[in-house]
């Protein structure tokens, strides 16, 4: 189930950008985009396009197809989309159009509008997913530059499902956090040494968590185990 707070943020999304009309044709680089490219993003109305309809367009925005403001008219349909992991590309090249877009730039309402969405979806990734969302996640830190807000949402619990995410963050990109691999490479000193300082501060649990699970869940037990494997041992 959607929360109502993400809900909100959607239609907020829609409200704000509404005033951003479909043009009669989007231009696009010929060797990109097709004519049936082209005749997906026209096939029914904003908030009946699927993912299939949206995904090429959603990758191609800005660099070879249309500009900021086809961008914005679709962007509440493609936000929607990748909310419910409808889009047939990661979240963080989504992020990365929003910067390759010069978001900050754009009028104030908009900018809170995405962000206001942003959070809610880490809200519920935190509350519902089972496993940590590096492509979001760090594509949120391509995008503004702090990931401050993320870990002020991120209340690792033990009996909750922040646990459950930290865990497996720790089981397998923590490892590539601290090398700077894959989605962390680009992070900054300074972020990296806020990230760091707050896992090990975080790390209590890992012990914690295996004794509450050890005799009720002892499939998720060995996770923890092996997670506090990894964070000591690497």
């Amino acid at each position: 189930m959607i929360p109502e707070e993400l809900n909100d943020a959607v239609e907020n999304l829609y409200a704000v950008f509404s005033g951003y009309g479909l043009k009669t044709h989007i231009t696009g680089c010929p060797c990109c985009v097709s004519d049936a490219d082209q005749e997906k993003i026209y096939s029914m109305h904003l908030r009946e396009l699927q993912g299939e309809d949206l995904s090429r367009y959603a990758f191609k925005a800005m660099t070879t197809w249309g500009n900021v403001n086809d961008f914005k008219h679709f962007l509440p349909r493609i936000l929607e989309l990748m909310r419910g992991d409808e889009l047939n590309i990661h979240a963080s090249t989504v992020l990365g159009k929003l910067k390759y877009g010069r978001w900050e730039s754009w009028e104030s309402a908009e900018q809170k509008a995405v962000t206001a969405f942003l959070i809610a979806w880490w809200k519920h990734i935190l509350a519902h997913h089972s496993c940590f969302d590096s492509s979001f996640f760090c594509g949120f830190y391509a995008l503004t530059g702090t990931i401050e807000v993320l870990l002020q949402h991120w209340p690792v619990e033990i009996a909750g499902n922040t646990f459950v995410i930290y865990v497996d963050f720790i089981q397998f990109y923590y490892q590539d956090f601290i090398g700077r691999k894959n989605d962390f490479k680009d992070f900054d000193e300074t972020v990296h040494t806020e990230f760091s300082g707050w896992i090990r501060k975080n790390t209590v649990f890992l012990e914690e968590g295996f004794y509450y699970f050890e005799n009720n869940n002892g499939r998720f037990a060995a996770e923890i185990s092996d997670a506090l494997y990894t964070f000591e041992h690497s």
